[in-house]
């Protein structure tokens, strides 16, 4: 058995001679980073990207030093526009391992020779984080025009297509923000926030169809109207007046109070009712965002929890196979004594330690200590 530390043969016992490391514990570690790495691998070949992150940064846990595992979570963080997260795993890669067939040398060479397009992607997350400002402020047409400007840039930047497509659910224009979230699963079959994205507009468009097909919302004192086949929406300003016909005047009066004590009042309670229902909504979404990060949390959590478990069970394991590794040694030493190697069978029976050890045990080991020494 090899350590996996210094790769020197450890031949008596798990602990290996020149670091002072258990290499059968060791090796059980590092072959489970192993694994993960490979159901990860498999998985990014399937473009399931979001679930590839995940075991990659597990494999991680186990064996912060698998370059492997850091090159291919920076290549998953590259094709989803994380460009900055990355550049760390390469960086760290080369720096544990630093032969130049390490790949991560050549992932950093490509953008050491295109210093425009880091900035370029830098730009992106720039105009992001601006997005994100918008939207808390309310301000969801201009986040929209932010967005835009980063999937020009970064037409595979993940998280910029799910805010994108949570601007038009605000916006209710259910239509595009399908059409954004149907570009996510292409890239990340099973983004989770794209998923839930799509179950939230089916579900509303469950309960009421015409709704998705055109409807209206204020915005700035003006009437905004959504046409899901046109690029953009229109604003059309509604005004009244009256004509200077002397003719028509009263006819036109009489018109003009019988829309404001009739019409205007049920007009501004449907409104009324939509911004509350579209309030419900937002409040809704992120609820269930909230959950989910707790839900991660709480697997962290839990996974945290089973790996002290494991430890805790590897060094019981380990103190048990130290003691009986001592315990032997009192054998080997009197069967040295025996053949008259009385220096050698002092030198074992002295290297024993006793940790551990129970009275049985610690009475044989002084009373063969007495007998050779």
């Amino acid at each position: 058995m090899k350590c996996p530390i210094c790769g020197l043969l450890v031949e008596n016992g798990h602990i290996c001679a020149n670091c002072n490391e258990n290499a059968y514990v060791l090796n059980k570690i590092f072959n489970i980073s192993v694994r993960l790495y490979n159901e990860a691998l498999q998985k990014a070949k399937n473009k399931d990207f979001s679930n590839a992150i995940v075991l990659l940064n597990r494999s991680l846990y186990f064996n912060k030093n698998n370059p492997e595992a850091r090159n291919l979570l920076g290549l998953l963080y590259y094709h989803t526009g994380r460009l900055g997260d990355a550049v760390k795993q390469w960086v760290l890669s080369s720096n544990i391992n630093e032969s130049k067939t390490n790949k991560a040398f050549y992932y950093l060479n490509i953008f050491n020779n295109d210093i425009r397009s880091f900035e370029k992607q830098d730009d992106a997350v720039r105009l992001y984080n601006q997005a994100i400002r918008y939207l808390k402020d309310k301000n969801d047409d201009l986040a929209v025009i932010r967005l835009k400007k980063v999937l020009d840039i970064n037409p595979n930047f993940i998280d910029a297509m799910n805010l994108l497509a949570f601007c038009y659910i605000v916006q209710r224009k259910y239509k595009k923000s399908l059409k954004v979230l149907q570009n996510v699963l292409l890239l990340d079959k099973n983004n989770e926030t794209a998923i839930r994205y799509i179950d939230e507009i089916e579900s509303k468009r469950k309960k009421n169809k015409e709704d998705v097909l055109e409807e209206e919302y204020t915005y700035n004192g003006m009437v905004k109207t959504v046409d899901e086949d046109e690029d953009y929406s229109k604003v059309n300003t509604k005004s009244t007046g009256l004509i200077a016909t002397f003719s028509f005047g009263f006819g036109l009066l009489l018109c003009g109070l019988c829309m404001y004590f009739l019409f205007i009042p049920d007009y501004i309670d449907r409104k009324n009712a939509e911004i509350e229902s579209l309030n419900n909504n937002i409040t809704t979404i992120k609820q269930e965002n909230d959950m989910l990060v707790a839900k991660k949390d709480e697997d962290i959590n839990a996974l945290q929890q089973e790996n002290e478990n494991i430890k805790k069970q590897l060094q019981i394991y380990i103190d048990k196979e130290n003691i009986n590794y001592n315990y032997g040694k009192i054998e080997q030493a009197l069967g040295l004594y025996q053949k008259g190697q009385k220096t050698d069978a002092k030198n074992v029976i002295n290297s024993i330690v006793t940790n551990g050890f129970t009275e049985q045990q610690l009475k044989e080991f002084n009373d063969a200590k007495n007998k050779i020494n």
